[in-house]
Formats: C-alpha cells, sequence, structure tokens
C-alpha cells in the first residue's frame, strides 16, 4: 500500500507542476518562448515539447505494454498546444495511480534495462523535473524578471497541505 500511495503522490505532483509552469509561462510573451538559447533543446518550447515527448513514452510503456519512437514530431509556434498536450499527458500519467502493488512492483523490460515498473514512474517524474528546472534557469537567462512559481516537491508538499481542496 505504501508503494502505491507514493507512486500515486509523485505523479499528482508531476501534473502540479506541469500545470503550475506552463500556465505561467503563457502570461509571458510568447516570442521569448521560441527565442534560441543555445540550451540542449534550443528554445523553451523545445524543452516542453521534450518533456512531452518522454511523458507520452513512458505512458505508453507503462500503462499499455508498448514501446513508441521517442520523438513526437516538432510543432513549430505551437506553444499553447504543446502546453495544452502537456498538461493532458500529465494528467494521463496521473491515472497510472490506480497501479497496484503488484503491477507496480512487476520488472518489465524497457530497451536494454529491465526495471520496475515503479522505478520507470520514478524516472519519468524526476525527468520532467530535471527539465522544468532547464525552463526556468532558461526564463531567467532571457532577463525574465517576473515571479516564477515553485514547482519543486517540497512546494507541493506545502501546497496539499495548505491550499488543496480549499483549505484556505
Amino acid at each position: 500500500m505504501y508503494l502505491q500511495n507514493m507512486t500515486d503522490r509523485l505523479l499528482r505532483y508531476n501534473l502540479w507542476a506541469n500545470e503550475r509552469l506552463t500556465s505561467w509561462l503563457l502570461t509571458i510573451d510568447r516570442h521569448v518562448l521560441y527565442e534560441e538559447t543555445g540550451s540542449s533543446f534550443g528554445t523553451i518550447d523545445r524543452t516542453l515539447q521534450h518533456i512531452l515527448s518522454a511523458q507520452v513514452y513512458w505512458y505508453s510503456i507503462l500503462a499499455k505494454g508498448e514501446s513508441n519512437t521517442f520523438d513526437l514530431p516538432v510543432k513549430e509556434k505551437a506553444v499553447d498546444a504543446v502546453v495544452m498536450d502537456l498538461v493532458n499527458s500529465s494528467k494521463q500519467l496521473a491515472s497510472l495511480s490506480v497501479l497496484n502493488e503488484q503491477q507496480l512492483t512487476e520488472r518489465i523490460q524497457v530497451s536494454d534495462s529491465m526495471q520496475s515498473r515503479y522505478e520507470y514512474i520514478l524516472h519519468v517524474v524526476n525527468h520532467s523535473s530535471y527539465h522544468r528546472g532547464q525552463v526556468v534557469a532558461l526564463c531567467r537567462m532571457l532577463g525574465i524578471k517576473q515571479e516564477i512559481p515553485v514547482t519543486d516537491y517540497d512546494g507541493y508538499l506545502w501546497w496539499i497541505e495548505n491550499m488543496r481542496e480549499g483549505k484556505n
């Protein structure tokens, strides 16, 4: 039961963090999101698309046992659609919280690695966190001065304790 609860919390955290970051990004000038930065994926928009591709890829494996290609086709100058797709894929991932302990501990083969389903869920949440951090760094590098929302796991824990479901 503990593993199931922890997985649920991690998947809900990922959804919360992606919703916070993307809703904030949609409040800033869109041209900044397409500005070349020299980063891993070139732009904030493309970094979001990378997070989306990874989430879609892992959901397909974790929920359906299907391995598809990792990279979705790049969408040009379509950050609104990318944000919507990213949030929807985060909701899809959160639906994996219905997996029971046996399903979570089942070892599955992915490429040249065999790990428990839970380990791969932890990976995809960690992967998204890593790239959200890149997005924040890119925003600061591009001179965005307005307050960037907290998306750390600790911020989520505070939120579920203090803000969720109208507690405040």
